[in-house]
């Protein structure tokens, strides 16, 4: 992922973008998304969230589907295909959660994305495949 700061009208906006999601790979979780269901579920969050501004995302790793907006720091713009991964962009919203993000960001850190969704596993050759009923 890599952070970027575009300015306009005098005012600096600072954003995240690069591979958001990543299919047909074993992740840090030990998981595999499958491409197919990824790209069910990616359409359908366009369509339902980035489309209409509700693409909301928290600093942190939160353990529940439910966004807290209290902990609001990113507004995801678009996620698009590429290859077996989806590349996203999102802008850091000037909220307290989003403030931190950017002064970290500032500062050298080193940050990355996580997605969310509700599914079930299936463990093939020690590999925890998300099965076709997963929802982003």
């Amino acid at each position: 992922v890599e952070f970027l700061t575009e300015e306009r009208d005098g005012k600096k906006n600072h954003f995240i973008q690069g591979v958001f999601l990543k299919s047909e790979h074993t992740n840090k979780n030990g998981r595999m998304y499958p491409f197919k269901t990824l790209r069910r579920e990616v359409a359908k969050y366009d369509e339902n969230f980035i489309q209409k501004g509700r693409a909301l995302g928290e600093l942190g790793h939160p353990d529940g589907p439910s966004i807290n907006l209290d902990r609001v720091s990113h507004k995801i713009e678009s996620l698009r295909e590429d290859g077996t991964n989806f590349v996203g962009r999102a802008k850091i919203l000037d909220t307290p959660m989003g403030n931190i993000v950017k002064n970290l960001i500032d500062e050298g850190a080193s940050l990355g994305v996580s997605s969310r969704g509700l599914g079930t596993l299936k463990e093939k050759n020690g590999i925890n495949e998300v099965q076709h009923q997963y929802v982003l």
